[in-house]
């Protein structure tokens, strides 16, 4: 569910732009370019880690915003067309999508 008092200390523009390179910038370093989706948000957590992420002036974790503004880690890479979410023996596997 996606909140509609916004009171976090980045801009919702600058946090949709971090998030998507950080998760471009894993996909790219993994093997076949494709990562598990609890793998891909511990790591998202661990480079994360640095970042002061407020929201009403308490410190966020960088997957906590994405919950709270976009609705979850799924609704967020279902909507750009570069990752593919693939469902493999019940894991969920992220993707990058290399067609042009």
């Amino acid at each position: 569910m996606v909140h509609k008092n916004y009171k976090w200390n980045i801009s919702k523009e600058k946090g949709t732009n971090l998030v998507f390179n950080i998760i471009q910038t894993i996909l790219i370093e993994k093997q076949n370019n494709s990562i598990d989706l609890d793998e891909l948000l511990f790591l998202i957590n661990n480079r994360s880690k640095s970042m002061n992420l407020m929201n009403n002036n308490k410190k966020k974790n960088l997957t906590n915003y994405i919950k709270n503004v976009f609705g979850g880690i799924i609704h967020f890479i279902d909507s750009y067309d570069e990752f593919m979410i693939l469902k493999r023996n019940n894991n969920t596997i992220i993707q990058l999508n290399n067609l042009e």
